[in-house]
């Protein structure tokens, strides 16, 4: 079951490049671990982006691990926030972030004067 982790509401444009900032702490120190940040807008089914798998060693203590992401191309989109945490092949933790990453779209019509 995945826990909920607090998130500011972020907007970006599509196909940025941005890198999230996740304070993991993972017990004891030493461990060697794997984080993946990713989106998804059908509830989790398809992985819209990706960090990948980062490494990281445990600290024993919360540690700032960066999860590079390229946002996906395409205006007028909401992807929920996921992030998993590995040690070896074994997931520790599986959280889905409180608020959305949202890509705006605008449009307008043609402009008429009188």
């Amino acid at each position: 079951m995945r826990q909920k982790v607090q998130m500011q509401d972020p907007i970006f444009g599509s196909g940025e490049a941005r890198t999230a900032k996740a304070p993991i702490a993972v017990s004891p120190a030493g461990v060697a671990c794997r984080a993946e940040l990713w989106l998804s807008s059908d509830g989790g089914v398809t992985k819209a982006a990706t960090s990948g798998l980062v490494a990281f060693t445990s600290t024993g203590a919360q540690q700032n691990v960066s999860l590079p992401v390229t946002l996906p191309a395409g205006e007028g989109l909401e992807y929920a926030v996921y992030l998993d945490i590995f040690a070896n092949s074994s997931q520790l933790a599986a959280y889905v972030a409180t608020e959305s990453v949202i890509i705006p779209s605008a449009s307008v019509g043609p402009i008429t004067w009188e």
